[in-house]
């Protein structure tokens, strides 16, 4: 951000933003490493907010700032007036090549991207839309350069919630997303409770259910899953380093009660909300519990 911020104001010239952007990657491939995780992300650096290079590759401008939930951070939002037009190509959207793979491809879920644009259109014939035109070339561009999980946030359930006519056009856009993927579709919900939607949610065409399990109790999962289970088990939006033994103990609950097809450990939400050092104390215990669950599980 300061390096930006200099750019800016004339205090620095582009090599050396560059120069700063590419230490920031190799310290975040480093703590990764360091942890032992199985999917490598580049911590989505460049993205001013989830939606933004995904518009700008659209060609359309950034609009009003708005408020990211109930956080102190905020995005742009996006703009769609007409026909939504394809995207043109994926330039930007994939990390460089100094990021390990396998990796982990962070993207808006179709639902959220919808909730959170500003149009007059039809909010589900829009879901679909984005759906097929924004989202599956950035996905089919993200699996061509080393993803092998892609991760669709959607925090917008959550917290704001989803009609029961929603539901139908949400299965739509995503078997358009999941159609022929040659990867894990990753539906993760956060922010929230998604104790209620877990039913729904099973008979969704994706890979494996993120959850939240700040907000949502365990209990409310159900059992003998026939998809992944990606476990928000470090608070994102909190400094409290948590335990490795407790964390060991809540994925094995998760994967002698819910047992899922496969098990995922992760935050429950992005680590950006945390200073850097406290994040990459959480990427370090995360890494270092789900060794220890891999000796103790089988999922």
């Amino acid at each position: 951000m300061a390096a930006t911020r200099g750019l800016d104001r004339g205090r620095t010239d582009r090599e050396a933003v560059e120069r700063t952007f590419d230490d920031d990657l190799a310290a975040f491939v480093r703590v990764q490493k360091e942890a032992g995780v199985d999917f490598f992300s580049d911590g989505l650096l460049r993205w001013q907010d989830i939606f933004r290079p995904l518009m700008q590759a659209l060609g359309a401008k950034p609009h009003t700032l708005v408020r990211w939930f109930d956080t102190n951070t905020f995005f742009r939002e996006p703009e769609i007036a007409g026909a939504l037009s394809a995207l043109p190509n994926a330039d930007g959207l994939v990390p460089p090549a100094s990021v390990p793979r396998p990796r982990v491809a962070s993207l808006p879920s179709p639902y959220m991207f919808s909730r959170a644009v500003r149009s007059d259109q039809d909010r589900n014939r829009l879901m679909v839309d984005l759906a097929a035109r924004v989202l599956r070339p950035a996905i089919d561009a993200a699996v061509a350069g080393g993803a092998a999980v892609i991760h669709l946030e959607d925090p917008w359930m959550g917290y704001v919630g989803i009609g029961a006519q929603d539901w139908t056009p949400l299965a739509e856009a995503l078997e358009l997303l999941h159609h022929d993927l040659k990867a894990t579709l990753a539906f993760h919900i956060y922010f929230g409770d998604a104790g209620p939607h877990v039913e729904r949610l099973l008979a969704l065409p994706i890979d494996a259910i993120g959850v939240d399990l700040i907000e949502t109790d365990v209990a409310e999962l159900g059992s003998d899953w026939d998809k992944g289970l990606v476990a928000g088990i470090m608070d994102g939006r909190s400094s409290i380093l948590e335990s490795v033994d407790n964390t060991v103990e809540v994925a094995r609950h998760l994967a002698d009660t819910v047992r899922p097809r496969n098990l995922y450990l992760s935050s429950n939400s992005e680590l950006a909300f945390l200073p850097t050092g406290v994040a990459e104390h959480k990427v370090r215990r995360l890494g270092e519990a789900a060794r220890k669950v891999k000796e103790l599980v089988s999922v």
